[in-house]
């Protein structure tokens, strides 16, 4: 087995922030546009007086809490990509992106079941992914400790020689 090129890892990492960036940026947009109209009307009826439709406006709101912690996810993860295309695979900042990024996932996952069943009143149809993305994060933090263990032998073994 021959060892991985460099150049191409850099590259293949370049690739993927770009795609992340790009996809963050997308996202935030989609995001915005949806929370447009309730921000809009939330502020018109708190600047009116008009309280009558505040719960529904909320609720949509809220609604939108697991896609937000979603963006907090793929921030992480196009901070972790552009670190590894710079060349340092096997660092604390490595670890520390890769646990921010599952836990974003993990919260996304817990809030969007949360809201899901305070809203619906049951289970969520998308329930099983969900449960399948809060247990991607928790495979993140736990790959995060093998990669902080990795990065502490690798000091040691630059240390020695």
């Amino acid at each position: 087995m021959s060892d991985p090129n460099p150049r191409q890892l850099r590259e293949s990492f370049s690739s993927l922030s770009r795609l992340l960036t790009v996809l963050l940026a997308f996202s935030a947009l989609s995001l915005f546009a949806e929370a447009y109209v309730p921000l809009k009307q939330l502020g018109s009826g708190l600047a009116g007086g008009d309280r009558s439709g505040m719960m529904a406006i909320t609720e949509r709101l809220v609604a939108l809490l697991p896609a937000v912690l979603l963006l907090g996810a793929l921030a992480q993860g196009r901070q972790l990509f552009t670190q590894l295309e710079a060349g340092a695979l096997l660092s604390a900042a490595t670890g520390r992106h890769v646990r921010r990024s599952g836990e974003w996932m993990l919260a996304a996952a817990v809030a969007a079941l949360v809201i899901g069943e305070i809203q619906n009143g049951g289970t969520a149809p998308g329930s099983a992914l969900l449960v399948t993305l809060a247990a991607v994060g928790l495979a993140l933090r736990s790959l995060a400790g093998v990669l902080d263990h990795a990065a502490a032998v690798q000091a040691d073994l630059d240390q020695i020689v």
